[in-house]
């Protein structure tokens, strides 16, 4: 196989015509001259695998049988790069997508109910070796109890708060994924990341049969606040059947005035890798004096107390210093079928106006609050109806909730004067189940559009295979698309002569293979070297597709035949990755006659006569291969850009930018 990259100086030279050939036509004997000029590789990276991935190395030490999943960041979706049990150290190595992102995620399930996790920041580094300590405290998840108590509190904006059940931590990068998610000073109507006005459908958890419970259990754990209120705020939640005739509030936690609740602080950090020591950090702005005495933040040291930052200014302060944030948490138990959502109020009388909105929603007059308050349903604030107080963001490994506190008129509306992070019954970021009424709001419209997943149809609880659910996140292997040239130089680059979906389970050990696409007109097998069976003929791509020879199929405008299930229990040991073994899948491709073998093709081959020009190439995920005649630099323009700089992340993502005219496209 052979790539004419528009964007290589040195490959460009005459446009070339490809009249009536495909990957057999006998007619590119100029194409073929102009290759043995052209195609001198000094522009080409010499890091260049012709895969859209690379190895990342990871040094566990965590529990013995503890489960390490690495797996992307991607809001809803999720998908598992790798997983394996540990024996209390252990050496990962993943196969790391170009163009997935900056970062990754580490978990590690203990098979307690809170899951550890940390994010892995990608360097561009080949390859990139990254240690990843669970044993190290600032980790760990220090809850009081998981059964603590729920809210019991019946009251309407009652005095109670709910009892606490201890901190749940989260990485350093909390507040750097918050402050994107829900920015300060920023309108939150202008972030397309957060719904603005929502309510969510508590639909129950889900167990191991397939069936839910009869309630759904949230935590929510302060996180961030940044404010210059010095009145009373006191955060809730609400519930009711659907039409408000029944609702119930339930109030959790003094969030201004008090800096500890139950004596323990708020929010906490800690720095510079220091497990021994938790410092507190206030929600509230009354540090006037700013920073702390010392003449350089890099030599300041933090201090306890009703004095200290509020969260916003130790991360300021200390920026990368910080490397773990922990959130005191409250655990909510909500009936399934109920509908849900959050407010702030204060303690300053229900007026006139939002005693009328409430009204109009359908709530009784014996169940109206007495407190004005701030609801995460814009349709329930004032000064106009519609009016958002709220955010919700769907954001990395976290969930955010946040509120304004300026009750009586407009503020920045930033949403995030006390901001949460919300997690489901694993310690995960909770998905939620948003009510119609959410999905159809217009202040919602512009974000929907956006992130269509927010009303998706998948399930939280949802295991490795992607299976899902009623609502929620979907959980997904990484896959791959590896794309064959049959001919060498007497070729087209389409890339579309065979093409094979790869899934590799780093679990089970096992690998699934996929015929997509047959666009030679040559009798050619697919071919694995299984590392425990030897060699395994998985068959002949025109045979399984049930066509002849002669016919192509899957290389126009859209596949027109469902992909072949070629196997999915091959053998895939620990430690294989696509990266380095790919070459384990081949071609066999024969003569015109079909009577011997032609040539041999792999997975990571070059031509022989020049080892800068790929034969195959891998693709992460569900790649949209060229049509028939189209080579692949005139169906993604950018992979030239990516060719010469391998490293360079600003066009890692070339497969995800096609002309889109140009592509087979999957149903």
């Amino acid at each position: 196989m052979k790539i004419y990259l528009r964007f290589f100086p040195l490959l460009i030279a005459s446009a070339l015509v490809l009249a009536t050939a495909c990957s057999d036509d006998q007619g590119l004997e100029k194409y073929q001259q102009e290759s043995e000029t052209k195609w001198l590789g000094n522009d080409v990276d010499p890091n260049q695998t012709w895969m859209t991935g690379m190895p990342v190395y990871l040094n566990i030490t965590a529990p013995a049988g503890s489960t390490i999943t690495a797996q992307s960041i991607m809001n809803e979706k999720v998908i598992i790069l790798g997983q394996k049990v540990t024996n209390g150290h252990e050496i990962m190595t993943i196969d790391m997508p170009q163009g997935i992102g900056n970062s990754f995620g580490v978990v590690c399930d203990e098979g307690k109910p809170q899951k550890r996790y940390t994010r892995i920041d990608l360097t561009g580094e080949q390859p990139q070796v990254t240690d990843v300590d669970f044993s190290n405290a600032s980790y760990a998840v220090t809850t009081r109890t998981i059964a603590a108590q729920a809210a019991t509190n019946q009251s309407l904006y009652g005095n109670s708060i709910l009892a606490d059940c201890g901190y749940f931590n989260f990485g350093s990068w909390a507040w750097n994924d918050l402050a994107s998610a829900l920015q300060e000073s920023q309108n939150a109507s202008s972030n397309y990341q957060a719904l603005i006005d929502y309510e969510m459908l508590a639909r129950g958890e889900l167990v191991p049969g397939g069936e839910y419970q009869a309630q759904e259990t949230i935590y929510l754990s302060f996180l961030y606040g940044f404010t210059g209120q010095y009145s009373s705020r006191t955060l809730g939640y609400y519930t009711h059947c659907g039409d408000y005739s029944d609702i119930v509030f339930h109030d959790i936690a003094e969030t201004l005035t008090k800096d500890y609740l139950n004596g323990k602080a708020k929010v906490q950090y800690q720095l510079d890798g220091n497990t021994a020591k938790w410092y507190d950090a206030n929600f509230d702005y009354r540090d006037a004096d700013g920073l702390p005495s010392g003449t350089s933040t890099t030599s300041q040291t933090a201090r306890q107390g009703d004095d200290c930052y509020n969260t916003l200014k130790v991360k300021e302060a200390y920026g990368d210093r910080v490397t773990s944030v922990r959130g005191l948490t409250f655990k909510l138990d909500i009936a399934k079928g109920q509908v849900y959502g959050f407010y702030l109020r204060s303690n300053d009388a229900i007026t006139s106006d939002q005693v009328a909105i409430l009204k109009e929603l359908g709530i009784p007059e014996d169940k109206l609050p007495t407190k004005a308050a701030n609801y995460s349903n814009a349709n329930m604030n004032t000064t106009g109806k519609g009016k958002f107080r709220s955010a919700m963001a769907i954001y990395d490994n976290f969930t955010f909730m946040g509120l304004d506190d300026d009750i009586s008129s407009g503020g920045d509306l930033d949403c995030n004067d006390v901001t949460f992070a919300l997690s489901n019954v694993n310690g995960e970021k909770l998905i939620p189940k948003f009510t119609e009424s959410t999905l159809s709001s217009k202040l919602n419209e512009k974000t929907l559009k956006e992130h269509p997943e927010y009303g998706g149809s998948s399930s939280s609880e949802s295991g490795e295979g992607g299976e899902s659910g009623e609502s929620g996140s979907s959980t997904t292997l990484q896959s791959w698309t590896l794309g064959f040239e049959d001919s060498g130089k007497s070729t087209d680059f389409d890339f579309n002569d065979v093409v094979l979906q790869i899934t590799p389970n780093t679990s089970t050990h096992t690998v699934s293979v996929v015929l997509m696409a047959a666009g030679g007109m040559k009798k050619a097998e697919v071919c694995y070297n299984d590392p425990t069976s030897g060699l395994v003929n998985l068959g002949e791509v025109h045979d399984l597709f049930g066509v002849s020879t002669t016919t192509m199929i899957n290389t126009g405008v859209k596949m027109t035949k469902s992909g072949v299930l070629l196997s999915e229990s091959l053998n895939w040991p620990d430690g294989y990755t696509m990266s380095a073994n790919r070459h384990a899948f081949f071609i066999k491709v024969y003569n015109a006659e079909g009577t011997a073998v032609e040539r041999t093709v792999y997975g990571d081959s070059v031509l022989e006569e020049d080892s800068t020009i790929p034969e195959a190439i891998c693709v992460s995920g569900e790649w949209n291969w060229p049509q028939e005649l189209t080579r692949l630099d005139d169906a993604y323009p950018i992979i030239g850009l990516w060719g010469r700089q391998f490293n360079d992340p600003e066009h890692w993502n070339w497969y995800s930018q096609p002309n889109s005219a140009k592509i087979t496209k999957r149903p």
